[in-house]
């Protein structure tokens, strides 16, 4: 066979394709990246291991001591119609602040939701009030005469709360000699590994946030579904939002900073925080390189209501997201840090697990799994905003 020959100066294209080095940047490019933040916090806050696939917790609450009109009083009534449900917070003898007018009134006796009232104690006279959200009635404790008996007991129930572990699993696998042969970057296994643990990460969060609280008991194949905050939050759920107003949302800021610990963050779609940033300008502050809170980076802070300092981080992952509705695009939760808790089932927490594949079969297949719980207590010390369109 004749031998090739180039005649001239030898270019690149004369060469074989297999002769030549291939430039591959051993670097890969991952598009999305870990923003996992929650989950990244709850690590490192206190943790209790779960030693059942239900775990239980216990809430409870000083006894209550105000309540809103249900219907007007005019100044000559010897009695105030309350907020339902709300009557078994008042006791005989009990004196109650009015607060549209500042009078002061006696509580005679209580029928359900209707207290009976002796009308001006001290010096502010008997005058008309309304029903609605310009004021409430606040006890501010009980007089009793001389000698007299202790009167009604009252105190408040405890409430159980429940959620259920779920069996969270991410696998990956290769053929033997996949796993074998040389490959630019890192071998698959091990950036595939990588990936994967982003990934799992990932699923955890979701779950933390939106997840459904249930169990299927279908012996042996029994499936729990750990339910995520939006499934305990109630009262302090605003929809619709829309556009934030400084009025708007300050009131509600200050609803959710009402009860709890302290120690209290805001995750926000980008949107929101775009939103927060335009509105409260004179008190956002840019976080710096170095503000992390529980291994989370910091992306900004908000002086609220209180004259705390509310750490703003943003959850770039929902801004993918729809804002309708419940859409994440668009929401914005606060999280009272002192009142969540992840709960890992006993042995079974975050685990890469190698050899997965079966005896025989001529693969190398990884599996991360984790199961775990999650506990959300006293609802009314967080709360959320959706649909906020800046």
């Amino acid at each position: 066979m004749p031998v090739a020959v180039n005649t001239g100066v030898v270019d690149t294209e004369a060469r074989l394709s297999s002769e030549r080095v291939v430039d591959m940047d051993p670097k890969i490019g991952l598009k999305e990246t870990d923003n996992a933040q929650f989950m990244t916090i709850l690590k490192n806050l206190p943790s209790t291991d779960a030693t059942q696939v239900e775990v239980r917790w216990l809430e409870d609450q000083l006894f209550p001591n105000r309540t809103t009109f249900s219907a007007s009083a005019l100044s000559g009534a010897t009695s105030f119609n309350v907020a339902t449900g709300t009557g078994v917070y008042f006791r005989v003898g009990d004196i109650v602040y009015v607060e549209q007018t500042g009078e002061k009134v006696e509580v005679t006796g209580i029928t359900t939701d209707a207290i009976g009232v002796t009308r001006s104690i001290g010096g502010v006279a008997a005058a008309d009030a309304a029903s609605g959200s310009t004021g409430g009635l606040v006890i501010v404790g009980n007089a009793s005469a001389q000698g007299a008996d202790t009167g009604t007991l009252k105190s408040t129930d405890r409430v159980l709360g429940y959620n259920y572990t779920q069996i969270f699993r991410n696998p990956f696998g290769f053929t033997g000699t996949d796993s074998e042969i040389a490959l630019y970057g890192a071998d698959d296994p091990e950036r595939e590994a990588a990936k994967k643990r982003v990934e799992h990460k990932r699923a955890l969060e979701s779950a933390v946030w939106v997840g459904g609280r249930e169990f299927t008991s279908a012996t042996p194949s029994s499936k729990g579904y750990m339910g995520g905050i939006l499934e305990y939050l109630s009262t302090n759920v605003f929809t619709g939002f829309g556009a934030l107003s400084l009025t708007g949302f300050d009131e509600k800021i200050q609803q959710i900073l009402q009860d709890g610990d302290q120690n209290k963050v805001i995750f926000a779609a980008p949107k929101a925080a775009r939103g927060l940033s335009h509105l409260f300008d004179a008190r956002w502050q840019s976080a710096q390189n170095d503000d992390v809170l529980l291994g989370a980076k910091v992306s900004a802070f908000l002086d609220g209501a209180y004259g705390e300092r509310l750490p703003v981080i943003v959850k770039r992952e929902w801004g993918a997201m729809g804002t309708g509705g419940y859409g994440l695009g668009g929401a914005l939760f606060v999280i009272d840090l002192g009142n969540v808790k992840r709960r890992p089932m006993r042995n079974r927490d975050t685990k890469l697990l190698p050899n997965r594949q079966g005896n025989g079969e001529d693969k190398v297949v990884f599996d991360y799994l984790t199961e775990m719980s999650f506990e959300l207590k006293n609802e009314t010390t967080h709360g959320a905003f959706f649909g906020i369109t800046g």
